[in-house]
């Protein structure tokens, strides 16, 4: 159990940065390696308190998977002193946390959200654990852990389409491959700086900017990535115009070189904790546009 840390858990894992969580009854169940997380909430002094548990047991994951070594504080303050809405969006969703994920399962599950919505996602990744993964029975519920590299491997595009990832499914196929073949050491991308680690996970196939941006904030502890999707391309240009330059006014599909010019306005803008100010914004977005996680 660790309540010391600001969090808001329903934000967090409803803000389409990690897709295998469900919840049931009171308590939210999450996958993470060959492990099922779960989270209770519950009333302490008159405020909201989480209770920490999981099976096989891991302990203290929590300070891992939701970043309480970030100083959630110090970055607040830093991001919000950068314009005026980034302002309200800290203090109306304070607690949402940037979570830190297992790299495979982040790069497969990025791939899949391509062209795709949230719930679609969420039903893919829950289609392979359950084809490919290993079955996890606790707390009274059946949960299937996310298949592992060597496991996806193993598999074909035919199995996978079973699985509905459509065209994608290649994609994955092809990136397992790269990576065992490469012998890609996540290790060594997270120790890189953002643009050295950024250009190794392009070479991966299926993977463009956005996806990249996504695995290296969500997986690699790249703090200053800011995926760029077409609801962020829309706030900037009705909220924070001045951000963008003449050469970077979108009109269709944002082109490899303007998402690359317009990546580079926007961190110098927000800093190196960038990755948050996007989270905040991308779920603020979609909260006040009604759309579903």
């Amino acid at each position: 159990m660790n309540n010391r840390y600001t969090i808001n858990i329903n934000s967090t894992i409803n803000s389409g940065q990690s897709f295998l969580w469900e919840k049931r009854d009171k308590s939210w169940y999450g996958i993470y390696e060959e492990s099922v997380l779960k989270i209770t909430e519950y009333e302490k002094n008159g405020e909201k308190a989480y209770e920490y548990d999981s099976f096989p047991k891991i302990e203290n994951w929590q300070q891992h998977v939701f970043r309480f070594d970030d100083k959630y504080d110090r970055i607040m303050k830093e991001i919000s002193g950068k314009d005026s809405i980034i302002d309200n969006v800290t203090k109306k969703y304070r607690g949402l946390r940037i979570m830190r994920q297992r790299p495979i399962q982040c790069i497969i599950s990025f791939l899949c959200s391509s062209n795709n919505n949230i719930p679609r996602i969420r039903l893919i990744l829950r289609n392979l654990s359950k084809k490919f993964g290993k079955k996890v029975e606790w707390d009274g519920n059946e949960f299937y852990t996310f298949p592992s590299l060597l496991t996806l491997h193993t598999t074909s595009v035919p199995e996978l389409l079973l699985c509905g990832l459509g065209y994608r499914a290649e994609f994955v196929i092809k990136t397992v491959r790269e990576i065992i073949k490469q012998e890609t050491d996540m290790v060594k991308l997270a120790e890189m700086d953002y643009d050295k680690a950024k250009q190794e996970i392009l070479k991966l196939s299926g993977v463009g900017d956005k996806i990249a941006d996504c695995i290296l904030l969500f997986s690699l502890n790249k703090l200053e990535a800011f995926p760029i999707d077409t609801w962020i391309i829309k706030f900037f240009q009705k909220k924070l115009n001045q951000i963008l330059d003449e050469d970077m006014k979108i009109k269709e599909k944002i082109t490899p070189n303007q998402y690359r010019a317009l990546s580079k306005k926007i961190r110098e803008h927000y800093g190196r904790y960038s990755g948050y100010a996007q989270q905040y914004l991308y779920y603020s977005i979609r909260e006040e546009n009604g759309r579903k996680w």
